[in-house]
């Protein structure tokens, strides 16, 4: 395909002219001859004497000047120079490359070796053989050290590693970390909860990795929900949809004419009005003893912030796993709580209460039964399930006893069905509770009427140092 130029007869004008010119710097090199490299050294050699000699007008205390490398110690001064002397010329103007340049080979030649000669500077050998230069030794280690030490960058001590001590040099230490197990699991706790929205959870730095029991270090942090023994178990607690109640408010301001708790045994004193069991997204403590609490649930047209939504919420207090020093391993918060606060709910796997006595003997520490709705010292129908956290859970594993506690629990409802006796356990602060405070639980809040507080056979010594402290605690 031929595409006419609109000028035609200006580029081939120009092409050619380009051409010939080429042509004639080809005829000129072939007439030269081959370059000659003689001379080469003494033009280097004149051109690095121009460097190291010093502009006109410059006087000795000029502040533009760049002095690198040692620098004579001043007569009578008690600090040491360099072991070999300085030309006298290095004290004046010197540019950066000659300067980098002799500073290496003075590190190379050791501190009684002869003064850099200068010269043609020449390309460095390439071998397939790793030689670090005295540069790059005062970097990277030709052998790396055992993590957790420190690595002196010292150019006489390049690669050496040693256990810290006061700096000899001014040039910074590298301290190479090792994680810790603590940072580990901390870590790893911590993902577990944002991955849910929930609020920082972290084990304090004043545990060590050796007094990490071994059933922590396989531990499975999950912030919220149950895992099922069996599937049964599984089958049961996701029931059908048309077993659920909801409703279809915006709001659920009213608790009497939200449809999703009809099934709620929450009344006044009259026994007529359903009321909530929250007010501005903290619990009111009018529950009667016994009785679950039924929130708005997936089946509902409201959304997250919906008043009736409290417990099934993210954490948004943050929480740290301590060492108490008398009753193990604790809770506090990170921040301050105020009364009426819901931090949380008890996680971990639901077993069958007749099979409780098959768990291991180390299990038996962290049961919680889902007994709210049972009527004491008599028969009461129906399955009967309890929470083991011994191997998955959340922070709540770790909360201890006291007789004088600053949260309370209560049964809440909404991921399945009030029928089923599987309730959620949450944790809310019965006080104000300042930032840093341990958070504690009663573990036996029937204890004033089962015979004025009687010690039971199975009754733990109590370690909570509380004013009303019991001297025990029920296993």
């Amino acid at each position: 395909m031929n595409v006419p130029w609109p000028d035609d007869a200006v580029h081939k004008r120009l092409t050619d002219q380009r051409s010939q010119a080429y042509d004639k710097k080809l005829e000129k090199l072939r007439r030269a001859g081959p370059r000659s490299t003689t001379g080469w050294d003494e033009e280097i050699e004149k051109a690095y004497g121009r460097l190291q000699e010093p502009e006109r007008g410059e006087d000795a205390n000029s502040r533009l000047r760049v002095r690198r490398g040692n620098q004579p110690s001043a007569p009578g001064s008690s600090v040491a120079g360099p072991a070999h002397s300085t030309p006298s010329h290095w004290s004046k103007r010197s540019s950066p490359v000659s300067t980098v340049a002799t500073h290496d080979q003075s590190i190379s030649a050791g501190p009684s070796g002869p003064p850099p000669k200068r010269g043609r500077r020449s390309r460095p050998r390439i071998s397939s053989t790793p030689t670090p230069s005295p540069r790059s030794a005062m970097t990277t280690p030709s052998i790396l050290p055992r993590k957790g030490t420190i690595i002196s960058l010292t150019p006489g001590s390049a690669g050496s590693s040693k256990e810290p001590e006061a700096a000899q040099s001014s040039l910074p230490a590298v301290i190479i970390s090792q994680p810790t197990l603590r940072g580990r699991i901390s870590s790893t706790w911590n993902k577990a909860a944002k991955e849910v929205m929930a609020a920082t959870v972290r084990i304090s730095p004043d545990i060590s990795d050796e007094n990490f029991p071994r059933d922590i270090r396989k531990f499975k942090y999950m912030e919220k929900g149950y895992v099922f023994r069996d599937d049964a178990l599984q089958e049961i607690f996701n029931a059908a949809r048309g077993v659920f109640t909801s409703c279809d408010c915006m709001t659920c301001s009213e608790a009497s004419s939200c449809s999703c708790r009809d099934l709620s045994e929450i009344y006044d004193l009259k026994g007529k009005t359903n009321f909530s069991a929250y007010s501005e997204s903290l619990f009111t403590f009018e529950i009667p003893r016994g009785v679950e609490v039924i929130e708005c649930n997936k089946y509902c047209g409201c959304d997250n912030d919906c008043g009736n939504r409290v417990a099934q919420r993210p954490r948004k207090i943050g929480i740290e796993i301590f060492d108490t020093n008398r009753c193990g391993w604790g809770v506090r918060a990170l921040d301050d709580i105020s009364r009426g606060k819901v931090l949380g709910t008890y996680t971990g796997m639901l077993v069958r209460r007749d099979e409780v006595d098959e768990l291991p003997e180390e299990h038996q520490g962290y049961l919680f039964d889902l007994d709210s709705t049972e009527v004491r010292n008599s028969v009461n129908l129906g399955e009967k399930y309890t929470v083991d956290s011994y191997e998955c859970g959340n922070w709540t594993r770790f909360v201890n006893h006291s007789c004088s506690p600053n949260m309370e629990v209560y049964c809440v409802v909404y991921d399945t069905i009030p029928y089923v006796n599987m309730p959620y356990v949450a944790f809310v602060a019965s006080i104000n509770i300042p930032a840093g405070t341990e958070l504690t639980i009663d573990y036996y809040p029937y204890a004033e009427i089962d015979k004025k507080g009687k010690r039971p056979a199975n009754g733990g010594d109590c370690k909570c140092e509380s004013e009303v402290c019991r001297g025990w605690f029920k296993i």
